[in-house]
């Protein structure tokens, strides 16, 4: 019984569904650390989203190659696209970011503290779908 759970976890892949994240807790913490902090100092949420955002993009490369995808070493053409297509993903997932936390204060005067918030529910689902299926597939 326990091989067929540990087999169908496999399969589903809800071992890398935890193990991403718990690396997305770890990034979800600097960026919104980050994004709170410029905000404090005056920056705007666009700029704060920015900086947010590439600090988490090096930590989940690391983090997901090394732990949840488990993607090792690549040949020298491999792992630059590999990069390529992680930081794509992350490309996606600003935009998206933004597009959330503009409508967010701009349409439902929500403030920009708070409208982070659904903005990184939704990244973390663009996230896992991109990097599962396109940055680290196999």
């Amino acid at each position: 019984m326990r091989s067929a759970i540990r087999r169908l976890i496999e399969l589903t892949g809800l071992n890398q569904f935890i193990r991403f994240s718990l690396v997305g807790v770890s990034n979800t913490l600097i960026f919104y650390i980050i994004y709170l902090a410029m905000l404090r100092i005056g920056f705007s949420y666009v700029i704060a989203v920015t900086v947010g955002t590439a600090v988490g993009i090096i930590n989940s490369y690391v983090l997901n190659k090394i732990f949840t995808f488990r993607s090792g070493r690549k040949a020298d053409g491999k792992q630059l696209g590999e990069t390529i297509r992680f930081v794509t993903v992350y490309v996606v997932q600003y935009f998206v970011n933004i597009a959330v936390i503009s409508v967010c204060v701009n349409v439902f005067g929500i403030a920009p503290e708070l409208a982070g918030l659904p903005a990184v529910a939704i990244g973390v689902i663009v996230s896992f779908i991109g990097h599962k299926y396109w940055t680290f597939r196999k």
